[in-house]
């Protein structure tokens, strides 16, 4: 009888506390920063942007190309997550040549980020000025 309380004993408490534990769940730590496409030459050439979203549709890559040919550019996101419109943003200096930027689709604070859940009309605005001072605005509706 005294073997199966040494036993029995350690076996039960094993099973309460293996019940009791709850997994921890962290989100994945968010590193901002600009990813350089290519040198391209000082010249510029036209300019040009595209989108696309990532596989997991949690960011948004934009890539700028012509932007030395430019004054400077400016970019603008605005969705809808739950109903509520949330955006993001930033500018694109000539001297970066030709850049891409990845926009993150939820919220970040102390290097954690959390994505936001029922994303619809996701629209990019990018306006520019071109060498002779003429601003161009530019709208996107990107598919999402």
């Amino acid at each position: 009888m005294k073997k199966i309380k040494y036993i029995l004993f350690p076996v039960l408490a094993m099973i309460v506390l293996l019940s009791a534990a709850n997994p921890i769940l962290a989100a994945k730590k968010r590193v901002w920063g600009k990813t350089v496409v290519t040198a391209g030459a000082k010249s510029g050439g036209a300019f040009s942007v595209s989108a696309r979203l990532t596989g997991w549709k949690q960011y948004l890559n934009v890539s700028f190309k012509g932007v030395a040919g430019t004054k400077g550019v400016n970019y603008e996101l605005v969705y809808s997550s739950n109903g509520i419109d949330q955006g993001a943003g930033g500018s694109v200096n000539p001297s970066e040549g030709n850049v891409s930027r990845s926009m993150f689709l939820g919220t970040c604070s102390h290097g954690v980020c959390t994505s936001h859940k029922n994303i619809s009309n996701v629209r990019l605005t990018v306006t520019y000025q071109t060498a002779s001072g003429q601003s161009v605005t530019k709208r996107y509706k990107v598919r999402y």
